[in-house]
């Protein structure tokens, strides 16, 4: 039997977003402690030469554990499949868009201000753990304005939906009308995303209006966004939103068997040293300005585990299950609030376990405290503020007349 929308989202989409944002919260643990794991990918090609154990793991299929890059990347996928059916149930471009940005604006502002606030707690701690581990080219950076007032409300209101950060952005031109902070005094990383996600939203409420108006035409449409596009993250939210169009009909041995090996091949490009063979797709690109071996490797290992999931029952069944349900519905707020509390709590505990017990005990000790205090915020965070945008989202636009149907993804 067909699952029916709700269903679908709630057994497994949101299973794999939560999973998704666990292994972001990992990468950023893993950056802060122990950088040369986490750089692995992005650093010159002799920088794992004297870390054995790490140069190991990175190689590994295991990576695809910490390997945040790739989760974000499936984040983007998922909003483009699912803002096809949110879409659909709004009338008006100005409508979906107003709603987007409350969906997204609260939550995002709420988190700076928890971030400003408990960075002002302690806005060293995160410097000591740098010089400690190794991390100051990411860590020893990050953060880089003192949380005053002033700066942590611009960057709630403006900075982390609006304008995004300057090489961070989902809206390119804006850099030539308005100044706009690099993502180094953010108070809130990962909020960077976000703004990403705006901009993918406008992208899905222009495909869905062509849909409403002249649906034969969409097919045409996505294709010319995918040359136009080319490999990039915005070409995820148009995939998504394909997908989501797509009849998806019972599963036999052979698509099952092809799901699985699609499953298998995107962990397996989802690394942190990109494999060989992503270099002779990527050279095919060249014309479409696809990202570095990096990032692109992770894309396309992060469309072929979405495709793989959307075609296998068994992963499905799994994403089902009691954990991936309790981090999928804390996914949003896990994703906003882990990184302040692991630039305070997590760095304080690693300044007082690795100087003694060196950094991989270190690491573990931030990582379980960090996410003992992590998870209770998120949940509190959840409950009071997820919830409060979903339901404002839902009310129609005080600047327009009611219309039926609501977006709540």
């Amino acid at each position: 039997m067909e699952r029916t929308l709700k269903s679908e989202r709630v057994a497994f989409l949101d299973g794999l977003r939560g999973l998704a944002a666990l292994q972001v919260v990992f990468l950023h643990y893993v950056s802060a402690f122990l950088p040369v794991l986490a750089m692995a990918g992005l650093g010159p090609a002799d920088l794992l030469a004297s870390h054995g154990w790490q140069a190991a793991i990175a190689r590994s299929p295991a990576v695809f554990l910490i390997n945040g890059y790739s989760a974000v990347y499936i984040f983007f996928l998922l909003s483009g499949y699912v803002l096809r059916r949110a879409f659909a149930r709004i009338d008006g471009f100005a409508s979906g868009l107003w709603r987007r940005l409350v969906r997204l604006g609260l939550p995002a502002s709420a988190a700076v201000l928890f971030a400003g606030a408990l960075l002002s707690l302690d806005d060293q701690a995160h410097l000591h753990t740098a010089a400690l581990s190794g991390s100051t080219h990411w860590l020893g950076i990050l953060l880089a304005t003192p949380p005053a007032p002033g700066p942590v409300l611009r960057d709630a209101i403006l900075n982390s939906v609006l304008t995004g950060y300057a090489g961070a952005n989902g809206f390119p031109f804006l850099r030539h009308l308005i100044p706009m902070p690099d993502l180094l005094h953010a108070f809130d990383p990962p909020t960077w995303t976000l703004n990403v996600e705006l901009s993918g939203s406008v992208l899905c409420l222009g495909l869905s209006y062509v849909e409403r108006r002249r649906r034969a035409l969409l097919p045409c449409v996505i294709a010319a966004l995918a040359l136009w596009l080319g490999a990039s993250q915005w070409f995820l939210f148009a995939l998504g939103y394909a997908l989501a169009g797509l009849r998806r009909p019972s599963p036999g041995r052979l698509r099952q068997g092809l799901a699985i090996l699609a499953l298998a091949a995107g962990i397996l490009l989802c690394r942190l040293i990109p494999p060989a063979p992503i270099l002779l797709l990527r050279s095919l690109l060249r014309h479409q300005h696809p990202p570095d071996p990096f990032h692109f490797s992770n894309q396309v290992g992060a469309i072929l585990i979405f495709l793989g999931v959307l075609h296998l029952p068994r992963a499905q069944h799994l994403l089902e299950r009691r954990l991936p349900q309790f981090l999928g519905r804390i996914s949003f707020s896990l994703y906003l609030v882990h990184f302040p509390v692991m630039a305070t709590i997590g760095c304080g505990v690693f300044n007082l376990i690795a100087p003694r017990s060196g950094a991989v005990p270190g690491c573990l000790a931030a990582l379980i405290a960090g996410l003992a205090a992590t998870l209770p915020v998120a949940v509190l965070f959840e409950r009071h503020v997820d919830r409060l945008a979903v339901r404002l989202s839902r009310r129609s636009p005080p600047f327009l007349a009611p219309v039926p149907g609501e977006l709540s993804s």
